[in-house]
């Protein structure tokens, strides 16, 4: 059942990834509209954060515990503050795109790389890889997961951020003049690494025994929770408040009933 559930939902995360990167192309952005979009990317960024801390991380641990009983070791913590780490490297020092002004911020996940490389031939590369590493993780997170309340838990996380995600994609796209039929082929490749994800995740744990099966979604889930993190903090909330936003409260009562959301989710998983 649950299996049927992993690749019906990474069906419908495509099409929310596709949506979302193609609403610039189909509706006309108002002022209304740009803050409407800004309290949802800021209520996404609660909903990853205490995804990420509240359920991944805290599902991570008591696998971990479970797995090796007599070992107090905080595995989940430390591949849960790695995997930060390497989403910090592939996103911010890899690329050495150079310096990006403060003062320069675009709403969106991909607002700190746009302006240092859109004048490069690797722009649209850079911004589909950055963007794919945490769709591809998240994704093999949520195909690891073995019970339906952990299951549903990702799958809000994700869905929550998908949309705003693709829109993020597509506005940046859409706003450095790129042609519509290029745009289309990314969003296609960014909408698509998530699913693939799922469908891997799914595979692979299904083939498992049990005790390799517990491993594996302990492992991804920490590694999850790390990136979720990061998302929420440097490429959610960050650019939403810096500089602080006129409407910095309504945003920021938006990302504490994302996070009070799934908080309380946790009452019953």
């Amino acid at each position: 059942m649950i299996l049927l559930l992993k690749f019906a939902s990474a069906a419908l995360i495509f099409c929310c990834g596709i949506a979302g990167g193609m609403l610039p192309w189909w509706v006309q952005s108002g002022a209304g509209g740009k803050r409407w979009l800004g309290l949802g990317i800021a209520f996404s960024g609660g909903v990853l954060l205490s995804a990420g801390f509240i359920h991944l991380l805290a599902a991570a641990n008591a696998n971990f515990g479970q797995l090796w009983p007599q070992s107090d070791y905080p595995w989940a913590m430390l591949l849960a503050s790695s995997s930060f780490l390497l989403v910090l490297f592939v996103e911010r020092v890899a690329p050495r795109c150079g310096r990006v002004p403060v003062g320069s911020s675009i709403t969106g996940e991909t607002s700190h790389v746009i302006e240092a490389v859109r004048a490069t031939n690797t722009y649209p590369y850079l911004l589909l890889l950055t963007l794919s590493v945490h769709s591809l993780l998240a994704g093999l997170a949520m195909g690891a997961q073995t019970s339906l309340s952990n299951f549903t838990v990702v799958f809000l996380a994700i869905i929550a951020h998908k949309v705003c995600a693709g829109f993020a994609l597509g506005a940046s796209l859409h706003r450095i003049g790129m042609a519509h039929s290029r745009a289309v082929g990314l969003v296609a490749g960014f909408a698509i690494m998530t699913p693939l994800g799922i469908v891997s995740g799914a595979l692979i744990t299904d083939a498992l025994a049990s005790h390799n099966r517990l491993l594996f979604e302990a492992v991804f889930d920490a590694v999850a929770a790390g990136t979720f993190v990061y998302i929420a903090t440097f490429d959610v909330i960050r650019e939403e408040f810096l500089p602080p936003p006129p409407d910095r409260w309504s945003k920021w009562l938006a990302a504490m009933l994302g996070l009070a959301l799934m908080a309380i989710v946790a009452i019953w998983t």
